[in-house]
């Protein structure tokens, strides 16, 4: 019975969206029909705010992952970038040096997948290893942004879809409505 998970909550979801746009459809036939009366424009208002708010959030989607897209960006040019000048320029000890290095190119390996240079306790410079535990975050989170990344487009497109659909009932009641209203 688990393949049946989340069956009665989409059935349920799309039954409503029907009797939406149903009552979509009759409003709008209604008002060309009859003229303007407050029941076909009650029935036209509460019918267009699910799938208008619906939609809407499901295009917003695509705006929260752009966002944490840039949040990101900015994350990196703020901790993952050398410093002007270099490493071994910066104006601290060669400890700290060494630490700051290697956290900037972590942060640029989890976040972009770079494999830039580090300072080595030394001061010679060395190419960055990522621990395994380093690995498998950078693999975890190019799975969770390329996710993010399907789930907007999905957003976006049932968006879409549910306004041209929700546009396409209007119309289409309006039409019948003209052409009840022409048999008069």
């Amino acid at each position: 019975m688990s393949q049946w998970t989340g069956w009665l909550e989409l059935v349920a979801e799309e039954a409503v969206l029907v009797i939406a746009f149903l009552v979509i459809f009759d409003g709008c036939r209604r008002l060309v029909r009859d003229g303007f009366s407050r029941r076909a424009a009650l029935m036209v208002a509460l019918g267009l705010l699910l799938p208008v708010a619906d939609a809407a959030m499901s295009l917003r989607l695509v705006k929260s992952v752009q966002g944490l897209q840039a949040e990101k960006m900015a994350a990196v040019a703020l901790h993952g970038r050398e410093p002007a000048g270099g490493w071994e320029k910066a104006a601290s000890s060669p400890e700290a040096r060494s630490a700051l290095s290697v956290q900037a190119a972590t942060v640029a390996y989890l976040f972009q997948g770079e494999r830039s240079e580090v300072l080595g306790p030394t001061g010679a410079r060395e190419r960055f290893v990522p621990a395994p535990d380093q690995e498998r975050a950078r693999e975890q989170f190019v799975r969770d942004e390329k996710g993010a990344e399907d789930s907007a487009r999905s957003g976006f497109e049932h968006g879409l879809r549910l306004f041209i659909e929700t546009a396409a009932f209007m119309l289409a009641g309006a039409v019948v409505g003209w052409r009840q209203r022409g048999r008069r």
